[in-house]
């Protein structure tokens, strides 16, 4: 087990102790077995899957048992407290102490001071944001992330305790309506469960479920086991197969032919020229090889090769320079269809190739650090300017956006959106979005600081805007 916390280091080793070592276990498998099981890993496999989001699975079980009191009515933090605590110092006791009353609770960040705090709202219990001292998570939260997590007030300043689940938008949603439709059913299952031969027991197991604290303690191991269920199925999934407009997997290849030695650039522009589907730009030593054009309707006038081009999709390009002649094409399918039309024209004029296959992941990971180091500038131009000319851009944009259809809001866009209440969370959750994913961008990048304020306010809804 990780440390959660260097405060909670003495009770971290307590719990290794009987009879806890058998409750940890316990709640280890309570916390995590279920997600292993779903996708058939054991637990002790874990980080060889996801690495060291795994110790904050086994953290999240670590707290649970911290805030669990047992059949025979102990507590882990109690026990120890009794019988350790004269070791701790005050604010230790105090921390423990709190995270032994803690409940964890899904929480939207917002307001975030790097280094310092951030605020946060439960989206479980409501209420207003509380500012949470945070200096280490606030280097990478961003404003509307949301976190699972527990937040405890120690000595008058509130923190976050060590456990914490970075949820996406999505799965909090799904996480949200389980707990709702749990605590709904929960009378039901009381009634199911004693009947009317225990009133007492059912009575106060209804009201138990009823107290928001109460249902959040017994819904702790569901949320972890929801987001490890997550984030171990986007772990094993495969990669997603890239394709072309034809459906095949894409691979760009690249054919590098030399000229034979009689054969001249004037032979391969005329040989070129007698391929379909092959349009020469003005210079004469680049072609666009296109998708074989649709048959012209009936009645319809000629407009000559390039009025007839419009439209269609891009299969490859040739190109000749420096002597040499390169074939370049997206998937090996669309290598050979090419070859058949190139080479029997070529006979004669060109070696053989050689040939450069490069998969998508290699031409991203290629391009990556290029794009890392690039600065957001144009010689001569004001960094200052720049900026202000792409958001003035972009402005443009999101005024037509307000009235286009958007998928994540069933279509609607979002002014039809904000005319119902259901619509206007809706749409807040879906700006949340668009300001959470320009706050992650590069530090350099134009957008990074890109206000959305006037969108919160032309749709009416900056009072969901926390």
């Amino acid at each position: 087990m990780s440390k959660v916390r260097g405060r909670a280091d003495g009770i971290v080793e307590w719990s290794r102790r009987d009879p806890w070592r058998e409750r940890m276990g316990e709640m280890v498998e309570k916390h995590l077995r279920q997600a292993c099981d779903l996708n058939d890993i054991d637990i002790y496999e874990l980080p060889d899957v996801i690495g060291d989001a795994a110790m904050v699975a086994f953290d999240c079980a670590f707290e649970d048992c911290c805030t669990s009191t047992w059949e025979d009515g102990a507590n882990l933090c109690n026990d120890y407290l009794k019988r350790r605590g004269w070791k701790e110092t005050a604010m230790n006791r105090a921390y423990i102490e709190a995270l032994r009353d803690s409940v964890v609770s899904l929480y939207e960040v917002s307001d975030v001071q790097p280094g310092a705090s951030f605020l946060a709202r439960d989206l479980v219990r409501g209420g207003e944001p509380v500012r949470v001292s945070e200096r280490t998570a606030t280097k990478t939260l961003v404003a509307w992330d949301i976190i699972a997590t527990r937040i405890v007030t120690v000595r008058g300043e509130v923190q976050m305790t060590g456990a914490v689940l970075p949820i996406n938008r999505n799965l909090a949603e799904d996480m949200l309506g389980v707990l709702h439709r749990t605590k709904a059913r929960a009378p039901g299952v009381a009634a199911e469960t004693f009947g009317s031969a225990y009133p007492a027991l059912r009575d106060r197991l209804t009201a138990e479920l009823a107290d928001d604290a109460s249902f959040l303690r017994v819904g702790a191991a569901m949320i972890t086991t929801l987001w490890l269920n997550d984030i171990i199925r986007r772990r094993l999934a495969p990669p997603p197969q890239l394709a072309n407009t034809d459906g095949e997997p894409i691979v760009f290849i690249t054919m590098h032919y030399q000229l034979t030695p009689n054969a001249t650039a004037a032979d391969i522009v005329k040989a070129v020229a007698a391929v379909p589907d092959l349009r020469a730009d003005r210079d004469g030593t680049h072609w666009t090889w296109f998708a074989p054009a649709k048959p012209a309707s009936k009645g319809r006038k000629h407009k000559g090769d390039e009025a007839t081009d419009v439209g269609r999709m891009i299969h490859g390009e040739v190109v000749l320079y420096d002597g040499k002649l390169e074939v370049r094409v997206n998937s090996e399918a669309r290598a050979a269809r090419f070859l058949a039309l190139l080479m029997p024209v070529l006979d004669g004029l060109v070696r053989e190739p050689l040939t450069e296959r490069m998969t998508p992941e290699k031409a991203m990971a290629e391009a990556r650090p290029a794009r890392e180091s690039a600065p957001w500038s144009i010689e001569g131009v004001d960094p200052g300017d720049l900026r202000k000319a792409i958001h003035e851009l972009v402005d443009r944009q999101y005024r037509e956006t307000l009235d286009t259809p958007i998928p994540l809001l069933n279509g609607n866009s979002p002014r039809q959106s904000v005319r119902s209440a259901k619509g206007r969370i809706a749409v807040a959750n879906w700006l949340k979005g668009l300001e959470q994913t320009t706050a992650r961008m590069p530090a350099d990048d134009p957008m990074r600081d890109y206000d959305f304020g006037w969108m919160w306010d032309k749709l009416g809804i900056t009072d969901l805007r926390f």
